[in-house]
């Protein structure tokens, strides 16, 4: 039984530059590369209502589960593809049909369909300031529902 070592290549060198080759070529860089210059950013301006919050990402909504555990919740902003889809949604609802043929036609499954409802409830419920006292300019996080853990039977 015999083993062998395979052998390194040998390593390629490049051709030493001189000092002066090398001073030319920190001068030119040098000369190229103007400073960059610093962008302005422009400081995000503090929400005054929490629609605007929400709007702007500055806040969002959350449900707080019975473990303590977060979920976050959608805002649907008027003028967004979310909230257009939602109102379609609703008024599918309203003029009758079950949630599970709205889902059917949309291909979606039932549970999208009817977050679509509950979200758009949620948007309507927002706009109509009934969060605004949970809200504080500045604060990040808007409990919205809390589920309460059920207490077992005796």
């Amino acid at each position: 039984m015999s083993t062998t070592t395979a052998r390194k290549p040998a390593a390629r060198t490049k051709p030493a530059a001189t000092k002066s080759q090398s001073a030319q070529k920190a001068a030119a860089s040098k000369e190229q590369k103007p400073a960059p210059a610093k962008a302005k950013r422009e400081p995000k301006l503090e929400a005054k209502t929490l629609v605007e919050a929400l709007t702007t990402g500055q806040a969002m909504l959350l449900k707080v589960r019975a473990n303590g555990t977060k979920r976050s919740l959608p805002y649907l902003a008027v003028g967004t593809e979310g909230r257009a889809q939602a109102e379609a949604v609703a008024k599918m609802r309203e003029d009758g049909q079950t949630v599970d043929a709205i889902a059917q036609a949309l291909n979606v499954s039932t549970a999208t369909a009817r977050r679509f409802i509950i979200n758009l409830a949620l948007a309507h419920a927002v706009e109509a300031g009934e969060h605004d006292g949970d809200w504080i300019p500045g604060t990040a996080e808007i409990v919205v529902h809390r589920v309460v853990a059920k207490q077992p039977k005796a």
